[in-house]
């Protein structure tokens, strides 16, 4: 049998699909080459480091099967293929580094030498991610000690000219006894990295334009990436739609109020400790 504590979400992997999914239909051909590339690169860089756990009856056939169900134009094929070799007895770092990681990096070897079209690609890279957060098993988090330790790393999207509205945010935050690590005008891979090394459990990120929020996309799916099972926020400024937002960043949480923002993070950090 499987891992005991090998734990996947349907529901989860249904939803995350189906937004990745919403990213393509909406972003720019470009912006989804971005989001795409930058999936497949995080996720194949994970195979090396647990390279030695795979269990060796995992074979570049079945690999390249998995690859076939991943770019199926339903989710279902890749979930039902991953239940199956879970069935078998295949432990996690089997599905994490043995299957994931390795699809990511044929996925990604195919798409160089133009043996996938974009669109296979994309629907493989969208797959792969929903399975990575449906697959909770690995780093979950106590948020009791979330509530008591009141930290979280705030920053602004990468890309953005305007900090002030997230230095109010952590001010207001401060003067509420929380701990914030603020960071305006990093650079996109320097903040995600900046995240892994730091594993905040609450990431707080601000928007002033709409034509970043394919950045804020991409940077909430590394920061889940490197970060899983952390609460990620946004703020938008005004006259932007947040249930579009929301939909579009696949964020927890949707900060329209600065004055009651932390009355609003509490309530969610409260419904995941319970």
């Amino acid at each position: 049998m499987a891992d005991a504590d090998f734990v996947f979400d349907p529901a989860i992997y249904a939803r995350t699909a189906s937004l990745f999914a919403l990213k393509r239909s909406t972003f720019a051909p470009q912006a989804v080459e971005a989001l795409a590339s930058d999936v497949l690169k995080r996720l194949a860089t994970h195979s090396s480091a647990k390279e030695a756990q795979v269990a060796p009856e995992i074979t570049p056939e079945s690999i390249e099967a998995f690859c076939e169900a991943l770019i199926q134009p339903h989710p279902q094929a890749a979930q039902q293929f991953i239940e199956s070799r879970r069935a078998e007895g295949v432990t996690r770092w089997g599905v994490y580094f043995g299957y994931i990681s390795a699809a990511a990096c044929k996925l990604g070897e195919k798409w160089d030498n133009d043996e996938l079209s974009f669109m296979d690609v994309t629907l493989g890279t969208g797959h792969l991610y929903a399975l990575m957060r449906a697959l909770r098993a690995e780093r979950m988090i106590d948020f009791r000690a979330v509530d008591a330790e009141r930290s979280a790393l705030f920053a602004t999207v990468p890309g953005e000219d305007h900090g002030i509205g997230v230095t109010i945010a952590a001010d207001h935050f401060r003067e509420n006894n929380w701990q914030i690590d603020l960071q305006i005008g990093t650079e996109f891979d320097g903040l995600v990295r900046h995240a892994e090394e730091t594993c905040p459990r609450i990431i707080g990120l601000s928007l002033s334009t709409e034509d970043r929020l394919d950045t804020l996309a991409r940077l909430v799916v590394a920061l889940r990436l490197v970060v899983p099972g952390a609460i990620i926020g946004v703020a938008p400024a005004g006259g932007l739609v947040s249930a579009r937002i929301g939909a579009l960043a696949d964020v927890d949480i949707v900060f329209t109020r600065a004055d009651t923002a932390s009355d609003d993070l509490a309530r969610v950090i409260a419904s995941r400790a319970s």
